[in-house]
């Protein structure tokens, strides 16, 4: 009876430390993520670069959607599957102004638009509401884009600081639960009696 009551508490208290534990709950990879997603308003500025023959996005990011908002540029076709797949795209630092051709945008829907001039009848329609926007030349669509939304990486240094004291409670956690769990064994051997 003794042996099963300390398998027992053994077992409970491995499953206190280590699935349900303090421990546990802070090597969870969400505990310290955050989540990056498009500011409201995104303020999504569009410019076509000769140099990387690609469209730069520019927009305002907001970190799990508070403030302070941050500026972001990166280039759209080079980062597409990672931002459809919810990760972070490569970033970029703003380039020479004179290497870009401004794409006006409009909130009207796909389609021909008597919108300004622009370079090679290049331009973009996004609700003012949405994360998004597609991409125009004259009457043709040429394609479809989403702002980046994705979570963070975790702090991996928090999580490594603060696991000596979730240890440490989740033992004394197990400590007290087999305390209780043992302690009338314990009394009654030193009362010379067994259960």
């Amino acid at each position: 009876m003794k042996r099963n009551l300390l398998w027992w508490a053994i077992l409970l208290g491995c499953q206190t430390i280590l699935l349900s534990g303090c421990t546990s709950a802070l090597w969870d990879r969400n505990t310290f993520a955050h989540s990056y997603e498009p500011a409201n308003p995104a303020n999504l500025r569009l410019f076509y670069s000769d140099e990387k023959r690609d469209v730069l996005v520019q927009y305002d990011e907001a970190r799990d959607g508070a403030a302070p908002v941050r500026h972001r540029s990166y280039y759209a076709d080079q980062n597409a599957e990672r931002v459809n797949n919810h990760r972070r795209p490569h970033f970029t630092s703003i380039p020479d102004q004179q290497n870009l051709h401004q794409i006006p945008i409009t909130n009207a829907p796909a389609g021909p638009v008597a919108a300004a001039p622009s370079f090679q009848s290049l331009y973009a329609t996004s609700p003012s509401d949405a994360d998004s926007f597609t991409l125009c030349s004259k009457s043709e669509v040429l394609d479809s884009y989403i702002l980046p939304s994705y979570a963070g990486r975790s702090q991996r240094f928090k999580q490594v600081l603060l696991t000596p004291f979730a240890v440490a409670i989740d033992c004394t956690v197990f400590g007290a639960i087999f305390a209780f769990l043992y302690a009338p064994y314990a009394l009654a051997g030193l009362n010379g009696r067994s259960f």
